[in-house]
């Protein structure tokens, strides 16, 4: 029996919808199919591809700014929990087995660049029939939760998922909503007018099995997103972009102008005497009163010199290096360059925070799905997020060098800091040490300072 047939119909729908045609505005921004700039009333069709060609996918670059430097490659239980071999634990076997690798990145961006988007965490079986939580990331195009209060639960009371589909020869949604004991599957019609009940299931998770990752939540339940805030900057840019390409085809060059100079009457002996002058040729008028000039170009300075200016603020208000916008990182020095970074790193910073969260909730869930309950409970766990610091190898094994040897740094606990590690280079690391292996042994004990170093033959 259907419990939210008449919801939908009078709320959860129409909500969607409106929700959805602000998110499509934003979608256009972040991709590159948003509004051309404003062009003359009699647009030509020459008009309109210069328009077409102003368009800048500024949108795109504010959110992969940040998404690239947002990448989870491991997962460390709290000392208590701690496994033989973590990479078995089973809050991370539930990540690698979906795919979150690659997952994580769609989920990342779709957070970043609308402001929110979600993980659904069900109960599953992988393809050789183990049964294993499922995690999936939802966009907020195709999904929405609804929240008693939205800048404190953890939890959403429902979760409202539509994705497109055919009903009877039309273009309509099929949805799905959620709460804390089932999934209710629905047909809707385009314009949410007719609702078919189909099934429902019980999930059992006992929590409506969605968690919400959001940009920059506020304590108001507000999600702004790193494109919709600066869709009037990125329109001026365009705009300016679209008038340098008019200025560029039309009034780029000077004309050429006579006074005093009668024309041949046919247009065909016109036509020819266009065709006569060449770079090469002198004009030369037999009328005394004949008057040569020209009219200067354009120059459009003024409009590069505008788009500068606007990409410079919009680097300022989105915290996105203007190197990243204007691409002029040229002779920058190590110092100069962490500068122009800094920004960035600290926006990322702060949505390493809040994704992490919701990361190590996500698992959590999907570990007290599988029975773990102690996995389930672990509330010191941690996501471990990859170093993307462009630092090279040489100058991390320095740091890292002087952290175990000056401040007695155990070098296990550093290995997680050498560039290009993953988590899995770092375990396989351990079990070596584990294992007595006698060259870890040896660089350990070369590093420590505690031992010569070999002569030939001694490795033997």
């Amino acid at each position: 029996m259907a419990r939210y047939d008449k919801l939908i119909s009078d709320e959860l729908f129409p909500a969607f919808q409106a929700e959805r045609r602000r998110l499509n505005v934003i979608d256009s921004w972040m991709r590159w199919e948003h509004d051309d700039p404003v062009s003359a009333q009699q647009a030509t069709r020459e008009h309109q591809e210069l328009a077409k060609r102003a368009q800048t996918p500024l949108g795109h670059l504010i959110v992969t700014a940040a998404a690239q430097e947002l990448y989870v490659e491991g997962y460390r239980p709290s000392a208590g929990q701690e496994d033989s071999d973590p990479r078995l634990s089973s809050p991370w076997r539930i990540w690698q087995a979906n795919g979150m690798d690659a997952r994580q990145i769609q989920l990342h961006r779709a957070a970043l660049g609308y402001g929110e988007a979600y993980n659904i965490i069900l109960p599953g079986r992988t393809t050789l029939g183990e049964p294993i939580p499922v995690i999936r990331p939802v966009a907020p195009r195709r999904g929405m939760a609804f929240c008693e209060d939205p800048a404190d639960d953890d939890w959403p009371v429902l979760f409202f998922r539509a994705d497109p589909a055919k009903i009877d020869g039309s273009v309509g949604w099929s949805v799905r909503v959620y709460d804390d004991e089932l999934v209710e599957r629905f047909l809707v019609s385009a314009d949410g007018t007719k609702i078919e009940y189909v099934t429902q299931e019980v999930h059992g998770v006992g929590v409506c099995p969605v968690v919400r990752f959001a940009n920059q939540l506020d304590l108001e339940g507000r999600t702004p997103g790193e494109v919709e805030p600066f869709i009037p900057i990125m329109g001026r840019i365009d705009q300016t972009t679209f008038d340098r390409l008019l200025i560029q085809r039309h009034a780029s060059w000077k004309v050429r102008t006579v006074s005093g100079m009668t024309l041949p009457d046919e247009d065909e002996a016109q036509h020819r005497a266009k065709l006569k002058l060449s770079v090469a040729d002198v004009l030369v008028a037999e009328d005394p009163d004949t008057r040569f000039g020209s009219l200067p170009e354009t120059l459009p300075n003024g409009m590069i010199d505008s788009a500068k200016f606007d990409l410079q603020l919009l680097a300022a208000v989105s915290q996105t290096p203007s190197y990243e916008l204007l691409g002029d990182l040229i002779n920058l020095s190590a110092e100069a360059l962490v500068a122009a970074r800094s920004s960035l790193a600290r926006k990322v910073e702060e949505r390493k925070h809040s994704f992490g969260q919701k990361h190590e909730q996500t698992l959590r869930l999907a570990a007290r799905i599988m029975g773990d309950l102690d996995a389930a409970q672990d509330w010191q766990s941690q996501v471990l997020w990859k170093d993307t610091e462009g630092r090279s190898l040489g100058q991390a094994a320095d740091a890292l060098g002087k952290l175990a040897t000056m401040l007695g740094v155990p070098v296990e606990m550093l290995w997680e800091r050498i560039p290009g590690w993953t988590q899995a280079d770092v375990e396989r690391a351990k079990e070596m040490v584990e294992r007595g292996d006698s060259i870890v042994q040896l660089l350990s004990d070369l590093a420590a300072g505690q031992t010569s170093a070999p002569v030939d033959g001694d490795l033997g």
